[in-house]
């Protein structure tokens, strides 16, 4: 398989994954009966109404029979409305779309390195050569020190990652793409989820200088802001897979579909 269809593809998978993610989070939060309808983007209502179709109908379009028992149950959970439940389903889903654009840098990025492994190339490290002969093959040994690369962008916030792309590939984030303050903003809000449980640090103060905002202060999301950060994300890795394209002479997302 050539570079330009594996890149195609891991591209496809983390967008129909990022797709999943806020499908799931829709139709969990309709199942609780809160309204996941705003008019920034028609196809909200769409997954919303897909979702509604394919939870409660079965292929022949008729309702499912819910025993009596089971079915009051689930109506005084839905009437309750736990405000803990909305908020724990919006947070699971931020985290998880961050854990899948952390996921495609490091698949992107290694297929990438094993194409291109003179990328790899650093005056800082040489490696030994019983480190070299443990491998039979050189695609082999090209996959290993991938993951040396990887390991950089796994530990490295949004930030020293934009840097990094504009050292090594002059793909400027900051400059080019649109979205990227709001991006950065929810980066830096979804590690305030995982390690703070939304309340406001110094270092995000710091870190996106928001007026109105202080220390203490827990963030919360709502569903439009959930659905404008995987919208960003799919944005983010467009324009990454773009701009390789374009840099290193790959064939285009869509013509790799026909090749």
């Amino acid at each position: 398989m050539s570079i330009s269809s594996k890149l195609t593809d891991i591209k496809y998978y983390y967008s129909t994954h990022l797709s999943f993610v806020i499908e799931t989070v829709i139709s969990t939060m309709y199942f609780w009966g809160y309204n996941t309808k705003f008019l920034e983007d028609g196809s909200i209502k769409a997954i919303n109404d897909k979702f509604r179709r394919s939870i409660y109908s079965k292929t022949d379009n008729k309702p499912e029979k819910i025993p009596t028992n089971l079915s009051e149950k689930i109506n005084i959970q839905i009437n309750q409305k736990p405000d803990m439940i909305k908020n724990h389903v919006l947070k699971m889903g931020l985290i998880t779309l961050f854990s899948l654009f952390e996921a495609f840098n490091k698949d992107y990025f290694q297929e990438l390195y094993c194409y291109k492994p003179e990328l790899m190339k650093s005056k800082k490290k040489l490696i030994d050569l019983e480190y070299v002969l443990q491998f039979d093959n050189i695609e082999d040994l090209h996959r290993s020190l991938s993951q040396r690369e990887l390991e950089k962008l796994g530990h490295t916030n949004i930030d020293d990652l934009a840097a990094l792309f504009y050292k090594k590939f002059n793909i400027d984030l900051r400059k080019n793409l649109n979205c990227w303050s709001d991006l950065r903003e929810s980066y830096y809000r979804r590690n305030l989820i995982v390690h703070a449980d939304g309340k406001v640090s110094n270092t995000y103060l710091e870190k996106c200088s928001l007026e109105n905002v202080k220390i203490g202060q827990v963030l919360a999301c709502d569903i439009e802001y959930v659905w404008k950060c995987h919208r960003n994300l799919d944005f983010y890795m467009d324009f990454i897979d773009n701009s390789i394209r374009k840099k290193f002479n790959l064939k285009s997302h869509l013509d790799s579909l026909t090749s």
